[in-house]
């Protein structure tokens, strides 16, 4: 399996917080079944984090990996961001500021829970015009996706990327993000399942379980579809299918 949303670059942003947090992430990762990981750190985040792309947070990828290699944990690790949308993130782009998911034209964003439709959909448009395929983090937890979650379907027909988070599917966060993540592994609304993982205790890198309920809820190839095949694809910046048009 790959998980391409995981905050496990330590001492970032509100995720792993030492260099042995991330080395349990990675092996509990392991364990489960995952053999890549984008590590995906907070970007943009007005007040809180910023993490565009520099040379001292591309060291921070490489120490990483390399400790990674030290400890003999057989996990790869790929470069990317959660970018979080403002108005500024066209202008981030032009900049170089911002970096896709393995250094592919695949980006993974994110908006503010209480967002509105109208200005997701406006940002959404402005970075495709500056060449990115956005890959939307975790759908199923907007307020106005819950609201009306049909626009997913419309989102999938424009070409963009969801994905959806582990703990949604399980109630971790709260029965309206449980029902709009349930509701899209059964319509076929969905790209992919990302751990989301901020520690190795609570939200976690194991995707084993993730696998298991899809796999349940649809079917083995559906699991393989949403949690290896479209990740790899976007990995080597292949396009993707939603599972509605794949199966």
């Amino acid at each position: 399996m790959i998980d391409l949303h995981c905050h496990i670059l330590p001492g970032v942003d509100d995720g792993s917080a030492t260099d042995e947090e991330s080395c349990m992430m990675a092996q509990l990762a392991v364990e489960s079944g995952v053999t890549a990981i984008a590590a995906t750190p907070h970007c943009n985040v007005p007040g809180q984090f910023q993490n565009y792309c520099s040379e001292p947070l591309r060291q921070r990828f490489g120490r990483l990996n390399a400790l990674l290699r030290a400890r003999e944990i057989p996990l790869k690790l790929y470069a990317g961001m959660e970018v979080y949308m403002t108005p500024e993130v066209p202008g981030l782009l032009r900049q170089g500021k911002l970096l896709p998911l393995g250094g592919s034209r695949y980006l993974l964003v994110e908006f503010g829970f209480d967002e509105s439709r109208r200005f997701a959909e406006q940002m959404l448009d402005a970075i495709r015009k500056e060449g990115v395929i956005p890959v939307v983090a975790h759908p199923e937890r907007y307020r106005f996706v819950q609201r009306e979650r049909e626009c997913l379907l419309h989102w999938i027909g424009e070409g963009l990327v969801l994905q959806i988070n582990k703990g949604s599917l399980f109630g971790m966060f709260g029965r309206s993000a449980a029902q709009v993540a349930n509701w899209c592994l059964g319509e076929g609304c969905i790209h992919l399942i990302g751990s989301d993982a901020h520690s190795p205790f609570r939200r976690t890198t194991r995707l084993a379980d993730a696998w298991d309920y899809a796999a349940d809820f649809d079917s083995p190839e559906i699991a393989d579809f949403l949690l290896e095949k479209n990740p790899a694809a976007i990995l080597d910046d292949r396009p993707v299918r939603p599972v509605l048009a794949a199966f």
